[in-house]
C-alpha cells in the first residue's frame, strides 16, 4: 500500500499462480524446501525506486531493507547464497547491503515476492499486526542493546525483528500441512535454518534459552524477549508510536 492508501502492485514483478510459489523468482531467490517471506508492495516499489537512481542512497535502502521483514529475510538469504552457504555473524543490514552489492539489490528487488493483499485462509489484520509489532519490537530491543551493550544495537534490531517469523505460514495461509508440528519457535527454527540465517539468529528466532548454541545468543533472546513483551504492552495501551520509530 502506498502512503495515499492506494496500491500500486502494477510497477512491480507479479509471481505466476500457474506455477509454484517461488517460480517466477530468479535462481539466487529460490528455496527449495521453505519460499521466502514476502515483502511489503510500498517497501518493494519504494526499494526499486532508490536502485533506479543514478547515484544509490545506500543508507536509504538500508533503511526500507530493515524495516520490512521480508526484504531483511531476502537479504540474509541473498548474503549466504554469495558465501556458498557458509556461516556468518554478521547481523548488520547496512554492511551486507554494502557486501552483496548494487547488482544484487536490484536482483532482489525485482524478484521479491509481494505480500498478497488477501493470502489464502488468513486475517489481513492479523498480518499487518505483524509487521507492526515486529518492527516495534526491533525499535525496542535496539534502544535496549543502547543501553547496555551498544555495540549490538543492529543486532538486537534484526532479532528483534524476525523473533516470530515462525508464525508466518500460519498468517500467510501457506498450505503446508508438515510445518504445524511443533511450537511456532521450532517452526521459525527450521525457516530459519532453510533459509541459511546467522546461527545466532536462528537460535533467537528458536525462541528457546536452553538451546542457545552461544553465550551471545543466550544474551540476545533474553534481550529481544524483554523487548517483545514491552513491545505486546505498549500495544494492550493503544498508545500510538513515537513519530521516530514509525514507519515512514
Amino acid at each position: 500500500m502506498l502512503a495515499d492508501g492506494k496500491h500500486n502492485e502494477s510497477l512491480l514483478p507479479v509471481s505466476d499462480p500457474g506455477h509454484g510459489p517461488e517460480s517466477s523468482l530468479p535462481i539466487s531467490l529460490q528455496v527449495a524446501e521453505f519460499p521466502l517471506p514476502p515483502a511489503m508492495p510500498d517497501a518493494v516499489l519504494l526499494l526499486r525506486l532508490l536502485l533506479s537512481s543514478h547515484i544509490a542512497d545506500l543508507h536509504a535502502i538500508t533503511e526500507v531493507i530493515r524495516n520490512d521483514v521480508g526484504l531483511t529475510v531476502q537479504l540474509l538469504y541473498l548474503a549466504a547464497r554469495e558465501r556458498q552457504g557458509r556461516a556468518s555473524s554478521v547481523l548488520n543490514i547496512g554492511d551486507v547491503v554494502v557486501q552483496i552489492g548494487l547488482e544484487q539489490l536490484k536482483n532482489l528487488a525485482t524478484g521479491s515476492k509481494l505480500n498478497p493483499l488477501h493470502p489464502q485462509n488468513s486475517v489481513p489484520q492479523g498480518r499487518e499486526q505483524f509487521w507492526m509489532h515486529a518492527r516495534l519490537t526491533a525499535r525496542i530491543a535496539e534502544e535496549l542493546a543502547g543501553e547496555t551493550t551498544p555495540a549490538n544495537r543492529e543486532a538486537a534490531y534484526v532479532a528483534g525483528l524476525l523473533r516470530h517469523v515462525g508464525a508466518l505460514p500460519d498468517l500467510l495461509g501457506w498450505e503446508m500441512p508438515g510445518w504445524a508440528t511443533g511450537s511456532l519457535g521450532e517452526v521459525g527454527y527450521r525457516m530459519a535454518r532453510a533459509w541459511q540465517l546467522p546461527t545466532v539468529l536462528v537460535d533467537v528466532i528458536r525462541g528457546d534459552d536452553k538451546a542457545c548454541t552461544s553465550q551471545k545468543a543466550h544474551s540476545l533472546l533474553r534481550l529481544v524477549n524483554m523487548a517483545d513483551e514491552r513491545a505486546a504492552r505498549w500495544e494492550s495501551t493503544g498508545t500510538p508510536m513515537r513519530s521516530a520509530w514509525a514507519w515512514s
